[in-house]
């Protein structure tokens, strides 16, 4: 199978970790950066290629790539690149997602404002005919409320440029639900909901993402594994059609799962649960999409029939607009809500 020719969605791809190795290495050069250029030691120093013991110790690892995004002229050219990207992997549909804090926290020179600008000129720059992209603002779920409720406005503020929101970073259990007003609030405003939840393998895990379903309108949800373990919350999901937005190699690398050929995806598909197939952060875990779909086939067993049909669920629950998928999906989209 030639996974390459495969039209695929992407549903959950963190922008600030779609590069390209030797675009880091110049970008690194003008900020004066050590950049190995010996690709075994940088891939040790910069990327994620095997296992961490936990998701805190792989998030440590964005403190370098956090570092690189200090200019409006970078920020444009990176994302510029991942639109590119996307292309290459025969990607129809493409939401990124970044989260202006982060990059911001390396570089307070920048405002959100500017921030903003430069990505959204991105991904002008990348537009083209065989591919919709659509962004996702993140807010981090260890902010404050007074900066989660900055950060929820500003996303809104600026909603014509985004088709979506998102919590991330580590999951803060139960306190999750302080964000439930900001979530509303983004919601009633026009914006559609995803959240990261489930993805640490803990007893609270399949809680954790009813609550972010029930209490924080989550409408799919960023990894969320971790629901096999609980059938009740299995049926919950699959009652609210609610999409899993999976990432094998990601939940390999962060020991979410001990082995990609362990994956849960077969198990929840057959459950009934909607599922797609994401690269989370590609280039810091030294993967493309494609790759996703590689070891998919070669662990699981997984066909051309089966990406297909993933596929067409993933462009369903896509949160762009349903005219802008249908013109570069090759199929029509089935309606799922």
């Amino acid at each position: 199978m030639n996974v390459n020719d495969i039209p695929k969605v992407e549903l959950h791809c963190h922008l600030e970790a779609c590069f390209q190795p030797q675009t880091v290495k110049e970008i690194g050069q003008t900020l004066g950066l050590d950049i190995p250029e010996d690709p075994e030691i940088f891939k040790r120093e910069w990327l994620i290629t095997e296992p961490v013991d936990n998701l805190e110790q792989a998030l440590k690892k964005f403190a370098h790539i956090q570092t690189l995004w200090g200019s409006e002229e970078t920020i444009e050219r990176l994302t510029y690149e991942a639109c590119e990207y996307g292309v290459e992997q025969g990607i129809k549909i493409f939401e990124l997602r970044y989260s202006p804090n982060f990059i911001q926290g390396a570089n307070a020179k920048l405002s959100f404002e500017k921030i903003h600008d430069a990505v959204v000129r991105g991904i002008s720059r990348g537009g083209h005919l065989d591919i919709a992209v659509g962004l996702i603002g993140i807010v981090q779920k260890t902010l404050s409320l007074k900066e989660a409720e900055y950060t929820t406005d500003f996303i809104i503020e600026n909603k014509e440029a985004f088709v979506g929101i998102d919590m991330a970073d580590m999951d803060i259990g139960l306190e999750i639900r302080r964000f439930a007003p900001l979530m509303a609030k983004a919601k009633k405003a026009g914006l559609r909901v995803t959240l990261h939840s489930g993805e640490e393998n803990v007893p609270e895990a399949p809680q954790h993402v009813r609550i972010a379903i029930e209490e924080l309108g989550a409408e799919r949800i960023g990894h969320g594994i971790h629901i096999i373990h609980d059938p009740g919350v299995m049926d919950f999901v699959k009652k609210e059609n609610v999409l899993l937005e999976l990432c094998p190699t990601s939940n390999w690398l962060t020991k979410s799962v001990p082995a990609v050929s362990r994956h849960p995806i077969r198990k929840l598909m057959e459950a009934g649960v909607l599922v797609s197939i994401n690269s989370d952060d590609p280039h810091l875990f030294d993967i493309d999409l494609c790759h996703e779909y590689d070891i998919l086939h070669k662990e699981l067993g997984f066909t051309g029939e089966a990406f297909n049909r993933i596929n067409d669920n993933a462009a369903a629950c896509s949160f762009l607009p349903p005219d802008e998928k249908q013109k570069v999906w090759p199929r029509k989209i089935p309606a799922i809500r």
